[in-house]
């Protein structure tokens, strides 16, 4: 039996290269796993650890109306924040949702503007 140890590596280290296709590393400072595929700087996550639990919301008229919700704490990446939407499918950041002021995260103006319903549930990791 083989064990395979992604190598581990900083946010910000991360951030500053270029991985491969195929290549893997572990983000020792958002405990999850980056993927490369030789176009995207800093890879894409594929895996996540004890510090990426999703957080839940769930939307009230005032949500709606504002068309934002307030996350407890700015993430410390906004482009890797994550949403789902219960029973849906990923939505993607900068197209469908954004993240402002530092912890709103905001749907005004994009895909998912005029989806987004009372009651409905969403799971976001950052």
């Amino acid at each position: 039996m083989a064990i395979f140890k992604a190598p581990r590596i900083t946010s910000i280290q991360r951030l500053a290269i270029l991985l491969s296709p195929s290549e893997i590393v572990y983000d020792t400072d958002q405990a999850i796993f980056y993927g490369g595929d030789g176009e995207t700087m800093g890879g894409f996550p594929i895996g996540s650890g004890i510090g990426n639990t999703p957080y839940y919301f769930t939307l009230n008229e005032e949500d709606i109306n504002n068309k934002y919700v307030t996350l407890s704490e700015s993430p410390l990446f906004p482009i890797n924040v994550s949403l789902l939407p219960m029973g849906g499918i990923h939505q993607i950041n900068g197209i469908d949702f954004q993240i402002i002021d530092g912890n709103k995260l905001s749907w005004e103006g994009l895909g998912l503007d005029n989806f987004l319903e009372i009651n409905e549930m969403l799971s976001i990791r950052h």
